[in-house]
């Protein structure tokens, strides 16, 4: 259960909830010139916003404030933690971050969170009509359908960005779209 706290405009909650096996650890304690992902995705988030949780398995990362996916779709994927904080009441908007882009900016964030529209997405370099997954910026009020897409067993973040409207920002540079899984 998620403890109540007063919401404040704009939060940001880093993604850290997959063990990645092909690793050999989780993505969020992989270093990249000599900092965890994790620590990276953190610090990044703190420069855009004052309150940052990160939302994967308990203990995902020491230290900071978590919100578990809500129990109806635990283990879902990271469109159940979007869920999670988005239902939380602990901002009315939402900086979602992966841990696993270890170029992104806080100046690209900053782009990103200068959108007004309920769902604001980067535009994927590589096909400019299609948003990249993440990062998101996202108004709680969005939580529903999200819910809708998790209750009918589609977990898939860009499917359910192809059922609302996103306001796509100008894409990312080639650098900072680059995920671990293509260094």
């Amino acid at each position: 259960m998620t403890p109540h706290r007063p919401s404040v405009p704009t939060a940001a909650v880093v993604l850290m909830g997959g063990g990645s096996t092909r690793m050999g650890e989780p993505k969020q304690h992989v270093g990249v010139d000599g900092v965890t992902m994790g620590e990276h995705a953190i610090e990044l988030a703190r420069r855009c916003c004052d309150l940052v949780v990160v939302s994967g398995p308990p203990g995902a990362m020491p230290g900071m404030e978590h919100i578990a996916d809500r129990p109806a779709h635990a283990g879902c994927g990271p469109l159940a933690g979007i869920e999670a904080v988005l239902a939380s009441g602990w901002a009315e908007r939402w900086l979602v971050l992966p841990c696993d882009m270890p170029f992104l900016t806080a100046e690209s964030l900053e782009r990103l969170l200068a959108s007004t529209a309920d769902v604001a997405a980067f535009q994927d370099p590589a096909q400019p009509s299609t948003p990249l997954q993440l990062p998101l910026a996202i108004r709680a009020s969005m939580h529903a359908s999200t819910t809708a897409r998790l209750n009918i067993n589609r977990r898939s973040v860009q499917g359910w960005l192809d059922t609302v409207d996103v306001e796509c920002v100008a894409a990312l540079d080639d650098r900072e779209a680059k995920n671990i899984n293509y260094l």
